[in-house]
C-alpha cells in the first residue's frame, strides 16, 4: 500500500476508534470502504489495521478531499449514533484539509446529514460543485 493511500485509510481508521468503542458496523463499513473505493483485499486491510501508523498525507485533489471527509462520515454513522469524539475528529480533518476554521463544525455537520440522509458521495459532490457555480 503506498504512502498516499495508507495515510488516508488510517484517516479512516481513527474514526472507528474514535469513540473509543469499535463496533461491527464501522469496521464492516471501513472494510466495505477499503475494498470498494481503495481495491483493498480483506488481507491488506488487516495487515494495515494490525500495523496502522503511517504519516499523514493530504489529498491535493478537491474531489479526494471530499471523498475521505464523506467516508469519515459513513464510518461515524455506522453504528447508528454520532459520538462528539466522532464529530470533533471529523472537523479536524476538515481543517487539516485546507478548509476555513470557521467553516469546519459546519461542513461536518452537512456531510454527517448527507450521509444519515443517504446521499451518496456522488450527488454530495455534484451539490458542492454545483453550490460553487451560483
Amino acid at each position: 500500500m503506498n504512502e498516499k493511500l495508507q495515510s488516508h485509510f488510517l484517516s479512516l481508521y481513527s474514526m472507528v476508534m474514535a469513540d473509543g468503542i469499535v463496533h461491527a458496523n464501522e469496521l464492516e463499513t471501513l472494510y466495505r470502504i477499503g475494498r470498494e473505493n481503495y481495491g483493498l483485499s480483506q488481507e491488506d486491510i488487516d495487515k494495515f489495521v494490525l500495523s496502522a501508523g503511517t504519516s499523514f498525507v493530504v489529498p491535493e485533489d478537491f474531489s479526494e478531499k471530499v471523498r475521505i471527509l464523506y467516508e469519515l462520515a459513513e464510518i461515524a454513522w455506522a453504528d447508528g449514533e454520532i459520538d462528539d469524539t466522532e464529530v470533533k475528529l471529523l472537523e479536524r480533518y476538515v481543517k487539516r484539509f485546507g478548509f476555513l476554521d470557521e467553516n469546519a463544525g459546519e461542513i461536518s455537520k452537512w456531510l454527517l446529514a448527507q450521509v444519515h440522509n443517504g446521499v451518496t458521495f456522488d450527488d454530495t459532490l455534484k451539490e458542492i460543485e454545483e453550490s460553487q457555480n451560483e
